[in-house]
């Protein structure tokens, strides 16, 4: 009963979007997404010979060579389910951090901040880095007199109770010029368990030398706060399977989702925004059958207006 499974293998099938009620042909979506790519190409080389907006082209050159992939993934479902296959196996017995020696202290700590005050500084250390030199877990740039020496990190792929190691590791893991993370909201502090949850996105690249590029997930983090105001805690939880995130790990980026950090040009049409935003850093068979169709949306009126 999956309409896009029976269009991959006829492709004479026809897919209603639930919102328009519109019939949608898969051959006419991928012409128009193939249209819509010739636009952004057309467009991308009018503009490039003004110097003002060279930004401006540069993203419609990226997304043009992205939206057929994008558009195609209207059509297409993935079947494949790599979590099943470890469904009852602990990564993290696996995939324990390597050696990165022996814990060691990390200096002085600041004990006595409100959970506000502790809020604050993670916000930061979150998205800039303790000292600006990106966030903290793809650079390693945390504030250290934040964490207990022996704080416990736990991921679905690893545990470890040492705040030097764990520092260390994230500093030799993502490359922080290609890599992101951005707080999706407010961090949310629990006065009474002691605790503080943040919600981020990130992504990026490995630093391997196959250049694995890790699609862009959410992480929900919670921090646990001891008696001396200390961080005793940090528990991640992935969007993403532990399964999907090592499958990535041993993809070369050259097959891995499509990403750009090109900043949004201020002439830029709400629904290439939209469009960029939706395609950018994702797969196109991690796309959830209403982004699809919002995919598809965006391209016909994208197309229809001749952005």
């Amino acid at each position: 009963n999956n309409p896009s499974s029976s269009c991959t293998i006829t492709c004479k099938s026809t897919i209603r979007n639930p919102r328009s009620g519109r019939i949608m042909n898969p051959l006419s979506l991928i012409l128009s997404a193939s249209f819509a790519a010739a636009t952004c190409t057309a467009l991308s080389a009018k503009l490039a010979s003004n110097n003002s907006l060279q930004t401006h082209s540069s993203r419609r050159s990226w997304l043009a060579k992205s939206l057929v992939s994008a558009a195609s993934a209207t059509l297409l479902l993935d079947v494949s389910n790599p979590a099943a296959a470890v469904a009852d196996v602990d990564l993290r017995e696996f995939t324990a951090l390597a050696p990165l020696g022996t814990p060691t202290s990390t200096g002085s700590k600041l004990t006595g901040l409100s959970l506000s005050q502790m809020a604050s500084r993670l916000s930061h250390d979150l998205v800039e880095g303790s000292t600006g030199e990106g966030g903290y877990f793809i650079s390693g740039d945390v504030s250290t007199q934040l964490f207990r020496d022996d704080c416990k990190f736990v991921d679905p792929t690893n545990s470890v109770s040492s705040l030097s190691r764990y520092q260390n590791a994230l500093k030799i893991l993502f490359d922080p010029e290609q890599s992101y993370v951005q707080l999706l909201e407010p961090l949310q502090i629990d006065e009474s368990k002691n605790q503080i949850t943040a919600i981020i996105r990130s992504g990026g690249i490995l630093r391997l030398p196959w250049n694995p590029r890790i699609s862009s997930y959410d992480s929900t983090i919670i921090y646990t706060i001891d008696d001396n105001g200390l961080i005793e805690s940090q528990e991640q939880g992935w969007s993403i399977s532990s399964a999907e995130a090592l499958k990535e790990t041993f993809t070369p980026s050259s097959l891995s989702a499509p990403y750009s950090n090109l900043p949004i040009p201020k002439t830029e049409p709400v629904e290439v925004t939209e469009l960029f935003d939706l395609i950018n850093g994702h797969k196109p068979q991690s796309f959830s059958q209403d982004q699809r169709f919002q995919i598809a949306s965006l391209i016909d009126r994208i197309v229809d207006a001749r952005y």
